[in-house]
């Protein structure tokens, strides 16, 4: 991810940041980097306000030698002043890259996958029906005497197809998932993974470790842990479910936690200046069918104030 002479300064020092931080960095992008460097004190004092505001003193300090050398580095300065527009550009470019780290790899592995802000159904060889939500990803086994998905990324809704000869297991980060017959969610997350069912009983444990596993019942669910479960909880809201219906349905929820599912479906950050509003306590339905359309909806049936930065940074409030 190099720097492109058309773009601003500021995003030829993002991407460079991006880069230098990545696992593959040679000696050829070291030296294209000191050239850039040495093209202008402008470039110099972009990239180095960068590390400073996110506060990276390992790279800093690794590129204080050879910037010496060059005669390059910036004088430390007392307070750095960023525009926060720029900043703002900065974090997205950033929250982008770390979106598209490892992406390869599992689509590469995965059977089925959606993009962001599609829903995508799948009908298995055995009867049993997959609902991938928005940007997520599988890897399904179906022999051998078993019926075997790995949930890659994402959130997927199983339809299962009874089958007393061969358990149905859903394999995530953290959790492992059993059923013969029944209608469930998995959504895997960074830090944990969460087990709704509709209807139906499942088995739930933490990841390859099949020990006094959970059943959870209809209308129940568990969130899974690195290294624990979960208290079952009741399936109260029908917010991260209604999704299957094609909408966001939601009663007496936080707009904060509204927001958090509609970035879901798009790509970006929103950001809100005003945090009283995260608690404000909203009702309604958004389709998800249009995702470029809900933050709109949202903004006119309730006359929220919405910044559009750029395309990738949001600020409500």
């Amino acid at each position: 991810m190099e720097s492109n002479p058309n773009d601003s300064i500021d995003e030829q020092a993002v991407a460079w940041f991006i880069r230098l931080r990545a696992d593959n960095v040679g000696q050829q992008d070291k030296a294209r980097f000191i050239d850039w460097l040495e093209q202008a004190a402008e470039h110099r004092s972009a990239f180095y306000e960068i590390c400073v505001m996110w506060g990276d003193e390992h790279l800093l300090q690794s590129l204080t030698d050879s910037a010496r050398k060059h005669g390059i580095l910036p004088a430390p300065q007392k307070k750095v002043c960023i525009n926060p527009r720029v900043s703002l550009a900065i974090a997205a470019c950033l929250a982008l890259a770390v979106s598209l780290a490892g992406q390869l790899q599992i689509l590469i592995k995965a059977d089925y996958s959606s993009a962001q802000g599609e829903r995508k159904t799948v009908q298995l060889n055995d009867g049993s029906t997959l609902m991938l939500n928005t940007d997520s990803a599988v890897a399904v086994k179906l022999e051998d005497g078993q019926r075997l998905v790995e949930l890659l990324k994402g959130e997927v809704f199983f339809d299962v197809k009874p089958d007393p000869g061969r358990p149905f297991v859903v394999e995530a980060d953290h959790s492992t998932t059993r059923v013969l017959g029944t209608r469930f969610f998995v959504h895997r997350s960074d830090s944990s993974d969460e087990i709704k069912v509709l209807s139906g009983r499942v088995e739930v444990s933490e990841a390859r470790r099949w020990k006094n596993p959970l059943v959870l019942r209809d209308r129940e669910a568990v969130t899974v842990y690195d290294t624990a479960l979960g208290q079952p909880q009741k399936l109260e809201s029908s917010l991260s479910t209604s999704w299957i219906d094609g909408f966001l349905t939601y009663e007496n929820e936080t707009l904060e936690t509204v927001v958090n599912q509609i970035n879901r479906y798009r790509s970006g950050v929103i950001i809100f200046r005003d945090d009283k509003l995260r608690d404000l306590r909203i009702n309604g339905r958004l389709s998800i069918r249009t995702p470029r359309d809900m933050l709109a909806v949202l903004q006119r049936t309730m006359d929220l104030k919405i910044t559009y930065l750029t395309d990738w940074v949001v600020i409500i409030g």
